[in-house]
């Protein structure tokens, strides 16, 4: 690796010098055990944080503690309460935590996306899980019927970093920087494992022959534009941005295009991806937290972008 003449820092831990880095350079061995003494100070730090904004969240509304069962690893925990809830994104992120049920889950086997439908009339997304599981039964007939209801449904919530969004804004509850920052990239990492791409259950319904049904084509281009109109996550808006092109869904309907998508994309990553473990990168990592929280990161993309130039 490229040494720098500063050193190296690891936020909350320690700087390690330039020298010590050449140390660890000559001698594997003796930096392979310091750097994992410095990793595992670093996941100390951020268990201590991750407890203060678990414990924090826990005394709060339904979907707040649901999210803190989630971040203490208590899916089963987190199933219990959001079937007792009447909070549509509660019982969203229990289930979503629980598409793989384990022995030690019963309480995930009660919760099914109907119920979610039920809790948020309007929002398309829990139709698209019930026609992700008709897809992986090959139950056409209900395929064709969740579908038609996604298309009778304009809303579509956020479908990612859900946890995130919870856990920056009880923030205040970790004062140390370092200790938050390391905390934060944690709960990032366990929403990134929580399956949520429920797009793809349009995009692989919307597909083919498929397409040769008259009505169907239909509702796959109601879904198709209502999805990219109403998208908070730039993942959701690139796939139905695709599923729009592929069904004809005319330019002028559609919310944005596939080339400004892809910029938007390339430079958030740029942006989001420009992050170490130094405590610069650990403020900049609870602001981009907060943006998102705030916004989705489809905003933050298209923000990224210079401004256009004005019709002449």
């Amino acid at each position: 690796m490229d040494i720098p003449p500063e050193g190296f820092e690891f936020c909350g831990v320690r700087r390690v010098p330039a020298n010590e880095l050449r140390r660890w350079k000559a001698d594997p061995v003796w930096g392979k055990t310091q750097l994992q003494q410095i990793e595992d100070q670093r996941e100390r730090i951020s268990a201590a944080g991750l407890a203060r904004i678990s414990a924090r969240l826990a005394a709060g509304n339904d979907r707040q503690q649901v999210a803190a069962r989630l971040l203490m690893q208590d899916r089963d925990g987190a199933a219990l309460l959001a079937e007792r809830s009447t909070d549509a994104q509660a019982y969203q992120m229990a289930l979503t935590a629980c598409a793989w049920p384990r022995r030690d889950t019963p309480n995930c086997a009660r919760l099914n996306p109907g119920r979610w439908a039920q809790l948020d009339p309007l929002d398309a997304r829990p139709w698209m899980r019930m026609m992700q599981a008709a897809q992986s039964r090959k139950d056409q007939a209900a395929v064709d019927s969740a579908l038609a209801q996604a298309a009778a449904r304009p809303g579509l919530s956020r479908g990612s970093f859900l946890l995130e969004a919870l856990a920056v804004a009880a923030a205040d509850a970790v004062p140390d920087a370092a200790e938050l920052g390391q905390a934060l990239a944690v709960v990032i990492g366990i929403d990134a494992a929580m399956p949520g791409f429920d797009m793809g259950a349009p995009g692989r319904a919307c597909r083919g022959e498929a397409l040769n049904d008259a009505t169907r084509l239909a509702h796959c281009r109601t879904v198709a534009r209502q999805a990219l109109a109403s998208a908070t996550d730039l993942g959701d808006a690139q796939m139905a941005q695709k599923l729009a092109d592929r069904t004809g869904v005319p330019p002028n309907q559609q919310a944005y295009d596939a080339v400004t998508l892809k910029a938007a994309e390339e430079r958030f990553h740029a942006r989001a991806l420009d992050l170490d473990v130094d405590c610069e990168s650990m403020r900049r990592l609870k602001q981009l937290s907060a943006e998102r929280a705030a916004s989705g990161d489809l905003a933050m993309a298209m923000a990224l972008l210079p401004p256009r130039a004005p019709a002449r």
